[in-house]
């Protein structure tokens, strides 16, 4: 008891000392408003922290939705454009009247013509399933029973879909044309099917029927596909994922692959409940961002958004323990700067309280001082105590933080130069790129700056264009088509635009491909506009497209007999004129020889359109090129007579031997030289050469020059054409059968002519490659 009374007076001696009530009322005025202070900045920090976990997860939400949404988008025009291919649906409506004729795929293939359409349709389906990166398989079915005819995949070849009665009924009734995402046996992985319709094509006019012929399909493998779509956003972190699912009752049946379960799709289902609201896809508007517990039992933040076009339901979620973490550790953060001050406080209050003397204040002045940016201030020593010591740290204080201050500056200076050096790098790199870059204001489409390749492709200097908006180098057909791609950009962040003319200062065209996307700089925004010229591309392609149309065309010549209409019609009059006046023997004479010409020039067609149509045997050998040359011009030399054309033969010699048919090389060599010498009439030079070809690797060349008329640059792509003739009585075919012969030799025919200047054609053909055994 005399204990506790001891204490008590003790303790209340205690507080009657000033330099404790000092202690006391200082730590209690200055921590009570940090501590205040402090608990609404982390109140506002939570909530601010708070707001932008959502505020992301909503957004890579909304951007993954409109990317789903472009991607199934471009899957549709795919299909739509393979399905209403001109080239495929010639190509395949032979190919089928084949199959039907010889009853089974495999009979048709082993027929040499059934070979020859087989192989070029096949080759040309490779191609395209190249450019569709995301494909497994393109393959085309007969509408008529399922059956597959042609395919990607040649185990799939002659297998009759289940799934084809599906695909017509949705096509009949302009349904979506795709199967969702399912396991096809076809590929062997999960996937989606696009389809669309084949309609017969008349081979010769290129003209469209109703009759649909077969039913085109694209298998999509989904997991290559958007699976790196769904999953790549910025901020994920190491549990940030997203699933996309499809409803099925009360359950939610993962499409996709998760991020922590590799082989979920297909397989794997939730509740809706647990993860979504209940009422999530059955309403089309609802959409939002909750927390719940996803298939591991963890709590996530999940924002979840409806894709109606496939009843899609898409989730972007992040476990709360990571997507919180900014919030604990500001919480951390707070309380740790609370004790700090609350402990410096305390210090202070305690140097305070021994004392408020002329030391102090100076320290306050020499704190002041420094506080200011005065880093050389030092506060004088005048005393070997606490004061004391206190301003022999503030003085050590000072010159650390003035040595670290010059060293900052010094920091900064480095860096500064480096990002200077990285900037220029980096302008360099773009002011050096084979594409034509344009910088443009994302608001008014004004080029802001440009490339090198940029000005070479416009004509105008950096100064010109910075005065032009981005149409304004473009043709008065394809701005509005500019203009639409500059709103996409605007509102989506990116976009692409195939097959846009650039005008040059010149008057000049180049066609280009244009990929842009929109880039935001602190409060600025800005457009990147790439332009790659395509004019190769263009070239490739307008010689695809031609050797296509003479294959159709030169396959199905002989059911052209048309042509030969005129003639007949000539026939026609002349008998019904006979019929009237059988009497008139004179007159009938005269007529049958006109019937006779007649017949003869119907005789004469009919065996060109036989001999390109039909597919012809070659005898294949090694023979010298100078040697045939020679025989060729055998066939043609009282005609080089008859006209005066002074001929001049260059054959180089010791040329290596090419493997071939002779007589079907020398025919290209004949027509050849009498197209040159009907353009001829009033004489001239005719120059054979032969040598190494200029156009193509490991071959030799047969050259034909000629002085005469030349061909006009209006027509010179057609001259390979069937039944595309200048001549009144040719028949177009001489060339056409010519260009068939070479590339059924792996040769190549290039034509070079301007009018009045002459023409000449170079032939090359592969020499024959000989294999040393060891």
């Amino acid at each position: 008891m005399m204990k506790n009374r001891t204490w008590a007076k003790s303790l209340v001696g205690f507080f009657k000392s000033i330099k404790v009530k000092l202690i006391c009322y200082l730590i209690l005025m200055t921590t009570l408003p940090i501590l205040i202070v402090s608990s609404t900045a982390y109140n506002r920090g939570k909530r601010a922290l708070n707001e932008k976990v959502v505020e992301k997860l909503t957004s890579i939400a909304d951007l993954k939705k409109a990317q789903l949404s472009n991607w199934l988008q471009e899957r549709m025009v795919d299909i739509g454009v393979l399905s209403t291919n001109k080239s495929l649906e010639v190509s395949f409506s032979n190919l089928l009247y084949l199959r039907k004729a010889f009853h089974t795929i495999d009979r048709m293939k082993e027929s040499e013509i059934g070979e020859v359409y087989y192989k070029r349709l096949s080759e040309y389906l490779g191609k395209l399933k190249e450019k569709l990166i995301y494909c497994d398989e393109i393959a085309i079915l007969d509408v008529e029973n399922g059956e597959t005819v042609i395919s990607t995949m040649e185990s799939n070849i002659g297998v009759i879909d289940g799934d084809y009665k599906y695909y017509l009924d949705v096509l009949v009734n302009n349904g979506i044309p795709l199967k969702d995402v399912h396991y096809s046996g076809y590929t062997k992985r999960i996937g989606m099917t696009l389809f669309g319709i084949m309609k017969r094509t008349d081979p010769i006019t290129m003209e469209e029927t109703e009759i649909i012929n077969g039913i085109v399909l694209i298998r999509v493998n989904t997991n290559d596909a958007i699976g790196a779509l769904l999953q790549d956003w910025p901020g994920s972190g190491e549990t940030g994922e997203t699933l996309l699912a499809r409803r099925d009752g009360d359950r939610l049946l993962f499409l996709n692959n998760t991020r922590h379960l590799t082989d979920a799709a297909l397989k794997m289902s939730i509740p809706v409940k647990t993860i979504v609201p209940e009422s999530f896809m059955l309403d089309d508007e609802e959409e939002g961002i909750i927390k719940a517990l996803d298939y591991r039992g963890l709590e996530v933040l999940s924002a979840f958004r409806y894709i109606p076009q496939l009843k899609w339901g898409l989730i972007v979620k992040q476990d709360t323990s990571e997507a919180f973490q900014p919030i604990m550790e500001l919480k951390d953060q707070v309380i740790t700067l609370a004790i700090v001050s609350v402990f410096v406080i305390v210090v202070i209050v305690f140097i305070l309280a021994h004392g408020i003397t002329q030391p102090i204040l100076q320290l306050v002045q020499g704190a002041n001082a420094i506080g200011k940016g005065n880093l050389g201030h030092r506060i004088p020593i005048n005393s070997e105590d606490e004061v004391g010591i206190l301003a022999s740290e503030f003085n050590k204080m000072a010159e650390k933080l003035e040595e670290s201050y010059a060293g900052l500056e010094q920091k900064i200076r480095e860096r500064t130069a480096q990002l200077r050096e990285s900037e220029g790098k980096y302008r360099e790199s773009i002011n050096l790129a084979n594409d034509a870059i344009f910088t443009l204001d994302a608001d008014s489409a004004q080029i802001v700056d440009s490339n090198k390749k940029a000005e070479e492709l416009s004509g105008y200097l950096k100064d010109e264009l910075r005065q032009k908006k981005i149409w304004d180098i473009v043709p008065e057909y394809d701005r509005e088509k500019t203009r639409q791609l500059w709103m996409v950009i605007n509102q989506t962040g990116s976009g692409m635009l195939d097959n846009v003319d650039y005008q040059h200062a010149d008057g000049r065209l180049t066609p280009t491909s244009i990929s842009g996307s929109a880039i935001e700089y602190g409060k600025r925004k800005t457009i990147q506009w790439i332009c790659r010229d395509i004019t190769e591309r263009k070239k490739m392609e307008l010689q695809l497209i031609q050797a296509e149309r003479l294959a159709a065309v030169g396959e199905l010549a002989a059911g052209v007999a048309h042509e030969v209409n005129n003639p007949l019609g000539g026939l026609q009059n002349f008998v019904k004129m006979m019929k009237k006046e059988p009497g008139n023997i004179s007159q009938n004479l005269e007529f049958l020889d006109l019937m006779s010409e007649g017949l003869k020039r119907i005789e004469v067609i009919v065996k060109q359109l036989m001999a390109f149509s039909r597919p012809y045997s070659t005898h294949m050998s090694s023979h010298s090129l100078n040697e045939i040359v020679e025989n060729s011009l055998r066939f043609v030399d009282h005609r080089i007579k008859e006209l005066g054309i002074r001929l001049e033969k260059i054959l180089f010699p010791g040329l290596p031997e090419i493997y071939g048919d002779p007589d079907n090389i020398s025919q290209v060599i004949i027509n050849i030289i009498v197209n040159a010498l009907d353009s001829m009439q009033n004489g001239g030079s005719l120059i054979i050469k032969t040598g190494y070809c200029d156009f193509q690797p490991s071959s030799i060349q047969v050259v034909v020059s000629d002085t005469g008329s030349g061909i006009p640059e209006e027509i010179l792509n057609k001259i390979f054409n069937p039944f595309f003739t200048t001549k009144e009585m040719g028949s177009g075919l001489g060339l056409a059968i010519s260009k068939r012969i070479v590339d059924d030799h792996n040769g190549n025919i290039v034509v070079k002519s301007k009018p009045g200047e002459g023409t000449t054609f170079y032939v090359c053909l592969p020499v024959r490659k000989v294999t040393v055994l060891t």
